[in-house]
């Protein structure tokens, strides 16, 4: 199953994270999903506002631990 992450900032920025090789046609269903989500009654002039951040995911190679800053070496992944 290939999935999107969105991630909606209080600033109004919407970041989308796609898989790698998603056509621009995907994007553009998903950035019209994304919109009716955040404001269904939405117009033009009231979603001018809205910044998009669209990226692919980066392929995950390690995670951190902040309080010990300390790699996770049990926790290495790879995402496909």
């Amino acid at each position: 199953m290939r999935t999107a992450e969105i991630h909606y900032g209080d600033d109004g920025r919407v970041d989308v994270a796609v898989p790698k090789g998603t056509k621009l046609e995907d994007i553009t269903r998903l950035q019209s999903m994304v919109i009716k989500q955040i404001n269904p009654r939405g117009c033009q002039a009231c979603l001018s506002g809205v910044h998009f951040n669209i990226r692919e995911k980066l392929e995950q190679v390690i995670k951190v631990d902040l309080d010990k800053m300390a790699v996770i070496k049990d926790v290495a992944i790879k995402q496909h």
